[in-house]
């Protein structure tokens, strides 16, 4: 498995939101420009993936999103964020002024 998140981008839709399982994993949305937020859905969240993503449903038009369900669902999505904090500088938009997985990937 690649540490990157490697699901092709579906847009954020009901239709494509009631498709995804639900049960416990990572996702990432992003927007016209790139991901803007990275979370997981974990036990305690109601429907799972499939409601963590619909939470996102219309906060803002045109948005797209891909998942991975894995049981490890904290450290894989540690595993993501510190990914996209090589590769960007910085978390992304919805992890900002909060208590963020801290730390880096090694790249060889």
């Amino acid at each position: 498995m690649s540490v990157s998140m490697s699901k092709p981008w579906t847009p954020l839709t009901a239709e494509n939101v009631a498709l995804v399982p639900a049960s416990v994993g990572v996702f990432e949305i992003a927007d016209e420009i790139g991901v803007i937020a990275i979370d997981f859905a974990g036990g305690n969240s109601v429907f799972g993936l499939r409601g963590a993503l619909d939470e996102w449903r219309g906060k803002q038009s045109g948005l797209l999103f891909r998942y991975e369900r894995t049981n490890a669902y904290l450290s894989r999505y540690r595993e993501v964020v510190q990914v996209f904090v090589n590769e960007f500088g910085a978390v992304p938009r919805n992890l900002v002024g909060v208590d963020a997985p801290a730390g880096r990937i090694r790249s060889n």
